[in-house]
């Protein structure tokens, strides 16, 4: 009997001693799995937080330089200029235009906001929103300008709240003041917006004036959030781990640069945690019924203990080293058929929620792209317009041809989104059109193409050309005051095809070059623009090799960008 008992121990002695290292190991790797898990939602986050940001950021700039373009419209220095001499319908009259250039400009942004020039040295005022009063300029000096100010005002029948900004400048020796405002509600509805693409409950605090929620937000978890926020110093952007009454919240917070406010965007951790925690509860209870089990099958026969559980020890082995596709045979059929497939259905849950963490990835990649493909510059269209109407008016019939021939081209292409992948071919037409509308704004360029017929029929990705020539206009040929020089040139080298795109615009240093080159392979920024970037990570994960965006100077004092693919293609 204690020959017996000897060896029983010994058998039990094994199976935990081949157990522990098991839960030390899926310790570990439920640890590594919540550090994944968690920094990659909270980097999904932090994205969608980022680029909603930006575009309200871009929004409220568009609204900061209404102000400046309000004050310098030649129909308010004639209106100024207009003396005593004038008749009342001429005062009309041109006070009438002043509205109406406001009201068309107030039109181009998305949000709803009103636009106001006091002029206190006529104690007059004009303003796209006839509920104003010029006994508002009193309280617009009290405040500092050219910084959004929040208010809260009441109106006749609610309270509302808005942000204002004002301009003070002089023209014609008169004293000018330009105030800018929109509602509080633009802000909830953007809220509401992005709470309905992403799921979660985005909201704007200060510090000192309070929230702004959107419409369906919990006010209660919002109130306790803010209660903790107003206890801590935030930074211009960074994620906090709260502890309320309802549990822990990953909260990721944004400031604002023009507002000052902060855009909070929070989320439940036992949301984010709980696929993993029902794979670790899971594996618990597997490893509590593989000792119980263990333990009665070694008085039975040892063989069938040792070797299942050594197989069990190599699909753990397989799982800390990344092989979540390992899945576990046995041909015994005894209790550790059970316990092999929990840790299959285990391993299976594992590696769809790692798949879904990627998936969700390229689908916000793929989202973005598509969005950036398909948005319409509103500065650009309202521009060809505008000239388009000048033209007519001058009795120009071969501009305006070109023009409305070009610009509807432009945009037929660049609204298609039946195909993603074109021809070099397709992609020059696109930058002719372009290049030819902006010749004929500015008429202070030249442009050459030159593709050879073996590359015309190469295919490449949509729109990956067009933002290296528009970068070229915009940051080359329209801050140089040198008649503008644009060259777009192709070539090939087997497998390895280029277009250069080269300006003589100003250009820049060596480390500008280099810090910009350096930054197109880092995730994208509020500082970095999205078109260079874009096209240099599309043409890095599309193909392999060295294919991307290369940055150079210019013989011709200006930059020289190079677009290089492969043509085997990952897809």
């Amino acid at each position: 009997m204690p020959i017996k008992t000897t060896i029983f121990g010994k058998i039990v002695v094994l199976i935990v001693s081949l157990l522990i290292p098991i839960l030390m190991l899926y310790s570990y790797f439920y640890k590594v799995s919540v550090d994944v898990v968690k920094s990659q939602v909270v980097s999904n986050n932090w994205n969608r937080l980022s680029f909603f940001m930006s575009q309200m950021e871009s929004t409220i700039d568009q609204l900061t330089k209404f102000s400046v373009v309000a004050s310098r419209l030649p129909s308010m220095r004639d209106f100024l200029e207009g003396g005593e001499t004038e008749t009342a319908y001429e005062r009309f009259r041109k006070r009438a235009r002043i509205e109406e250039q406001l009201i068309l400009q107030n039109a181009t942004s998305v949000w709803v906001g009103q636009l106001t020039v006091f002029m206190p040295d006529l104690k007059d005022m004009i303003s796209t929103d006839y509920s104003i009063a010029y006994d508002e300029v009193q309280d617009l000096l009290r405040r500092e300008s050219q910084k959004w100010t929040h208010i809260e005002a009441k109106g006749v029948n609610e309270e509302s709240a808005y942000f204002s900004r004002y301009t003070h400048t002089r023209l014609n020796d008169k004293e000018l003041l330009v105030e800018v405002r929109f509602q509080d509600d633009n802000i909830r509805n953007m809220l509401s917006e992005f709470k309905r693409t992403g799921g979660t409950s985005p909201f704007f605090y200060h510090p000192e004036l309070g929230t702004i929620q959107n419409r369906d937000s919990d006010a209660v978890v919002i109130e306790q959030l803010v209660s903790e926020l107003n206890r801590i110093t935030l930074d211009s952007g960074g994620s906090k781990t709260i502890a309320i009454d309802r549990g822990r919240y990953s909260v990721n917070y944004l400031q604002s640069k023009s507002l000052g406010w902060y855009l909070i965007d929070y989320e439940p951790i036992e949301d984010i945690l709980s696929p993993i925690t029902k794979s670790r509860n899971l594996f618990y209870v597997s490893v509590a019924l593989l000792l119980v089990m263990s333990m009665l099958a070694s008085l039975l026969l040892y063989w069938q203990v040792q070797m299942p559980i050594k197989q069990l020890i190599r699909g753990v082995q397989g799982l800390k080293h990344g092989n979540y596709a390992i899945r576990l045979s046995t041909k015994v059929h005894n209790e550790f058929e059970f316990l092999f497939l929990r840790f299959n259905q285990m391993a299976e849950q594992i590696q769809q929620l790692i798949e879904t963490i990627y998936e969700e990835k390229i689908r916000v990649r793929e989202a973005t792209l598509k969005q950036l493909q398909s948005q319409i510059n509103p500065h650009f269209l309202y521009n060809c317009l505008f000239f388009i109407k000048n033209m007519a008016s001058m009795g120009n019939k071969d501009a305006v041809i070109a023009m409305a021939l070009n610009l509807g081209e432009y945009y037929r292409y660049n609204t298609r989104v039946d195909s993603d992948i074109v021809t070099v071919e397709d992609e020059m037409r696109l930058v002719a059109n372009y290049l030819t509308i902006q010749n004929l704004r500015l008429e202070r360029f030249h442009f050459e193409i030159d593709i050879p017929d073996t590359m015309r029929r190469l295919p490449i990705p949509r729109l990956t050309v067009q933002p290296l020539v528009e970068n070229a206009v915009i940051h080359g040929v329209e801050k140089t005051d040198r008649f503008g020089i644009i060259r777009i040139t192709g070539r090939s080298d087997g497998s390895v095809h280029r277009i250069v795109v080269e300006d003589n615009g100003p250009g820049m240093s060596a480390e500008e070059l280099d810090q910009l080159q350096w930054r197109l392979s880092l995730p994208m920024d509020d500082e970095m623009g999205c078109g260079l970037w874009n096209v240099h990570q599309r043409l890095l994960h599309r193909y392999r090799g060295g294919s991307g965006v290369k940055l150079s100077l210019g013989g011709t004092g200006g930059l020289t960008v190079v677009m290089q693919w492969e043509t085997d293609a990952r897809g």
